[in-house]
């Protein structure tokens, strides 16, 4: 009983913890970090609804104005090094006078008269410096050092023999396209990040500064805590809300990793367990609609259509990637015998679900998918659903109104938190882009993928899977996307892949690159988080989510799962691939049931990869194997039943 209270106070710190808000203030620069943190997010929100400036201003603004806010919050911490916050103000001193020149010829760069003099050069590649430094000190060094690879490339072209050599560039030209252009840092997809992905923010810290940050871990708990493996499957489920309005695998670990994490240790979950299931769940955000994160929005603006496609599209694959995780923790948790969340510690259902808690975050996504599918903006969607969401939140508790806009301030404060982390990230990925594209790399890799794949579009998509989690190795997800968005789904495309199935094959291999060794990313978040072993955590991971690895290559085979096609390809790709996905986890497992043995995992393993084969008669195959085999273990499980 008193281990029991414990587990419950516990739970109760741990959500309590979820709802914290702006940090207490100490001095003048936490102070002005915190009033500027406003000022930012307050800037973008009023251009959701006024619309955005030019793009250079816009941008900008976006970019230095991010990474001078980082800059401060990184003097502010004890454990920086005096040299980094040396670094650090003068890269301030560079952003500003940067930021202050595009205030006041933002327009004028655009113009064709524009001409490049000798000091717009030399502040031209150190403001270049600052971005790449940037993105180095919060993402780590593959997306700097690939710019910097690729600001060579061009520079050294004409000096290198063979199929990549090319004429070459001049310093001048490189630092005009890259530095003062809406090609290079201010390009398409800063445009993204500075209106969509800035307004998008603003709005998942309102609906955490409103209280959603609970109210989800609550409904993942009623939902799937009290079966096997409930607290795994909760963190599935919480992931999947989470992700809805974050959309980042890492975001998700931090948020939801805080509290599942611990529980599912003090449940007796192993360490490397409760690490893994809360890599697999988040890394699935990223394709839940209706945010599904930045990398969607990208994917809209570099294949010209609405986003409105692409979440529809995400919305089949997203189901059958969670039905994979949850699936795989059931086989898991009864193999090794993890119980369900004990019943006395579960949120109390009648107080969860109070129309005062469920109305002001709810109705808010609501309102979001409703103008999604009326054809309004991405940014008018984001913008009206932030309306809601205030209004909603001051109404109906109108008597504590004070404490209520105080906390909406905060959620201000906080979203500036949750650009940041993208700001340097897609300003320094959109100067490798940026070269890519100028040096005509993304045409020869198209044609080495081409003919390494020949005509057979599985060879392709085994050299297409291999080369975008090699180029997702540490790095986030937008930054792989873009990449292999930009190189490797043109190959696909070019051998016959529908064009979005091409895209979403590398996205979601961009995003399992989190997951695979030997540099995972999110992997590593959250075995610190669990103090596991990152290797064999990394490995339950994958088992866990095996099925979700092999939907990409249904998709492309079969564009049937993202909507594209009649009904009845749509729905017999969806039958096939929940039980070819069924399949793999139980034979992966080792568990339908009972423990399996080796040879009947084998055959569910075969049978599930069989099931990805776009064809009616390896459907049919597949689907009767796995049904008489299930039917033989469940027969099986009850003459044992009988004779004990």
């Amino acid at each position: 009983m008193a281990k029991e209270k414990k587990l419950s106070k516990d739970i109760e710190n741990d959500l309590e913890g979820l709802e914290e808000s702006q940090p207490k203030k100490k001095n003048w620069l936490d102070w002005l970090i915190w009033g500027l943190s406003i000022v930012f997010a307050g800037f973008f929100l009023f251009t959701a609804f006024r619309g955005a400036l030019i793009s250079t201003v816009q941008r900008s603004i976006h970019v230095c104005g991010g990474i001078i806010i980082w800059c401060l919050m990184d003097i502010r911490k004890e454990k920086t090094k005096t040299y980094l916050k040396v670094i650090d103000i003068i890269m301030i001193i560079i952003l500003t006078v940067q930021l202050a020149y595009f205030l006041k010829e933002g327009k004028n760069v655009l113009m064709p008269q524009f001409t490049m003099t000798q000091t717009l050069v030399i502040m031209g590649v150190l403001f270049a410096l600052c971005v790449m430094e940037a993105a180095r000190r919060t993402i780590g060094i593959a997306v700097p050092i690939l710019s910097m690879i690729a600001v060579a490339y061009c520079l050294l072209g004409k000096y290198i023999n063979g199929y990549f050599g090319h004429s070459g560039f001049k310093l001048k030209r490189i630092v005009e396209i890259v530095c003062y252009s809406d090609r290079g840092i201010f390009g398409s997809v800063t445009g993204i990040s500075a209106t969509i992905i800035a307004t998008f923010c603003i709005f998942g810290a309102t609906l955490f500064a409103t209280g959603g940050g609970k109210l989800f871990i609550d409904v993942a708990s009623l939902v799937a805590g009290r079966s096997a493996g409930g607290a795994a499957k909760m963190a599935s489920v919480a992931s999947g809300l989470f992700g809805m309005i974050s959309g980042s695998s890492a975001a998700n670990v931090a948020t939801t990793g805080t509290f599942t994490i611990p529980m599912m240790k003090r449940m007796g979950y192993s360490n490397e367990f409760a690490g893994a299931a809360e890599a697999s769940a988040s890394s699935g955000g990223q394709i839940m609609p209706p945010i599904m994160g930045a990398g969607a929005f990208i994917m809209s603006d570099i294949l010209g259509i609405p986003y409105k496609t692409i979440a529809l599209a995400a919305i089949i694959p997203s189901v059958l990637f969670y039905f994979g995780v949850i699936w795989g923790i059931d086989c898991y948790s009864r193999r090794n015998h993890y119980m369900g969340i004990p019943e006395d510690q579960m949120p109390n259902k009648r107080d969860t679900l109070q129309l005062k808690k469920l109305i002001p975050v709810f109705l808010p996504i609501g309102t979001l998918i409703f103008l999604f599918f009326f054809g309004f903006t991405a940014v008018y969607c984001a913008a009206y659903s932030i309306v809601v969401a205030v209004v909603l939140y001051l109404i109906f508790d109108i008597k504590d109104w004070k404490n209520r806009c105080k906390n909406l301030i905060n959620g201000l404060a906080n979203a500036t938190k949750d650009m940041l982390s993208v700001i340097s990230l897609i300003a320094c990925s959109q100067i490798l882009i940026c070269l890519i594209q100028v040096a005509g790399v993304g045409v020869k890799f198209t044609n080495i993928i081409v003919r390494l794949g020949g005509n057979s579009m599985l060879l392709a998509g085994l050299c297409a899977m291999v080369a975008t989690m090699i180029l997702g190795m540490g790095m986030p997800t937008v930054a792989a996307y873009i990449l292999a968005g930009s190189v490797i789904a043109p190959a696909l495309v070019t051998i016959g892949v529908n064009q979005l199935a091409a895209h979403f094959f590398v996205f979601y291999y961009a995003i399992f690159a989190g997951l695979t060794p030997p540099v995972c990313g999110t992997v590593f978040v959250a075995s610190a988080m669990a103090d596991s072993k990152w290797v064999k955590t990394a490995g339950i991971a994958i088992q866990l989510s095996i099925g979700a690895f092999l939907v990409p290559f249904i998709l492309i085979f079969n564009p049937g799962m993202i909507l594209v096609g009649g009904i009845g390809e749509i729905l017999q790709s969806t039958l096939s691939s929940l039980v070819g996905i069924a399949a793999l986890g139980a034979g992966f497992m080792g568990y339908f049931k009972r423990n399996l043995k080796w040879p009947e995992r084998a055959i569910l393993i075969a049978c599930g990869c069989l099931m990805v084969i776009p064809s009616t008669v390896t459907d049919i195959i597949g689907a009767a194997i796995v049904a008489a085999l299930g039917v033989y273990i469940i027969m099986s499980v009850k003459k044992e039943k009988a004779a004990a």
